[in-house]
Order: structure tokens, then C-alpha cells, then sequence
């Protein structure tokens, strides 16, 4: 008869106090940035000490690779999504997916400029495996338009497909992330016209190449 694998209870209070530090982070990420939240507002909301807190964790930084963890789960959860949808046509898929990547952008945005410049200051949260990860969901996402691969005019029809995924990402995330800065302030435009605008350039690309 195979043996019961019981969780010790200090371990199950441990993965709980966990959890509840994370829907903290979550819960005030939706009102400020990762910076302005003090240790003492998350343990407040999650309802356990300062000092459990720090007897789980050296500082506010070393919630950084959960946080990350959580942002790929939701990150995959979303592509599954754009996997679903009943896209007709190479614009349409282009368009489509330029709209709803600011839509997801857009609606996480206090999760997404914290992984953002944290990634940057703390590279050892994306090292390995995670960085891996993520670009196995960019793919993912490229191959959505490569289900027009007859309709893209390239010699290397992957590539042209990684390039418009590339492009649009980085074009959404400094306009959602950074409004008010350079290089965001070049372009004027409001959201939708700035997708529409954006999903003729990559359009344009794809059909017409630059080979």
C-alpha cells in the first residue's frame, strides 16, 4: 500500500503566507508601482507581520521572481486565447492581435512596468529556464500568423513572423508603459489609432517583404 506524502503544517503555513503575499502585490500593483509599495502596506493587506514577512523573505526584491512566475501564468493563459480565436486573414490576424496585445498590455500595466525595469535591474529573475519560457510564448504567437505563411511574401517566413511579433510588442510597451517620455511622445496618436496604424506597417511588411 503506497505511503501517504503528508505536507509538514510549517510548510503549508510557509506556501500560505506565500500566497497571501503575492495577492497582496497583485492587489496594490492595480493603484501604484512596485516601488511605491512598502512591506508594511503588503503584510497589512495580507494580513500577516512584518516579521513573518522578513523570516520568509530578505526584502520586497525577493518577491520579484514569484511575481515573474505569476507573469508567465498569465501570459499563457492570454496566448491561449489569442491561439482561439477564429482569425480569417493575415490583416485580420495582424490587426487582431496588435489590438488585443495593447488591450492585455493596457490592463496589466502596473504588473508589466514592474517586470519590466526589474527584469533589467535584477537580470538573475529572468536567467535560465524563464527566459526560455518566454521566448517559446513569443513563438507561439508568431505561429498565429504563420497559419497565413502563403500570404507572407519572405524567404524566411519564421523570421519575418518573430520580427512583426518583436516590433509590435516593443512599440505597445513603450507607449502603454511610458507614455510621457521619449521615444513614446514621437507618436501622438490614441490607442486605437495607434494600433491601426501599426497593425498597416507590420501588414504592409508582411505581405510585401524586404527581401
Amino acid at each position: 500500500m503506497p505511503t501517504l506524502s503528508v505536507i509538514p503544517a510549517k510548510q503549508l503555513r510557509s506556501q500560505d503566507t506565500q500566497r497571501k503575499l503575492m495577492a497582496a502585490v497583485h492587489h496594490c500593483l492595480q493603484s501604484k508601482f512596485f516601488e511605491h509599495i512598502s512591506i508594511k502596506e503588503l503584510c497589512d493587506h495580507a494580513g500577516v507581520s512584518v516579521g513573518t514577512f522578513y523570516r520568509r523573505f530578505k526584502n520586497k526584491e525577493a518577491l520579484l521572481p514569484l511575481l515573474y512566475q505569476d507573469f508567465g501564468s498569465e501570459m499563457i493563459e492570454w496566448i491561449g486565447k489569442l491561439e482561439n480565436e477564429s482569425f480569417t486573414t493575415l490583416p485580420e490576424a495582424v490587426s487582431g492581435i496588435t489590438q488585443q496585445t495593447h488591450h492585455f498590455f493596457a490592463a496589466n500595466r502596473s504588473l508589466f512596468r514592474t517586470i519590466h525595469l526589474n527584469s533589467r535591474l535584477h537580470t538573475d529573475i529572468v536567467a535560465g529556464d524563464a527566459l526560455i519560457d518566454r521566448r517559446l510564448l513569443y513563438s507561439r504567437i508568431s505561429n498565429i500568423l504563420l497559419r497565413f505563411s502563403d500570404n507572407i511574401n519572405a524567404s524566411d517566413k519564421p523570421s519575418a513572423a518573430n520580427m512583426v511579433i518583436f516590433t509590435m510588442i516593443t512599440a505597445l510597451l513603450d507607449k502603454v508603459l511610458y507614455p510621457d517620455i521619449t521615444p513614446s511622445i514621437a507618436c501622438e496618436l490614441d490607442s486605437v489609432a495607434l494600433c491601426d496604424e501599426l497593425a498597416k506597417m507590420l501588414i504592409l511588411y508582411l505581405q510585401h517583404g524586404l527581401d
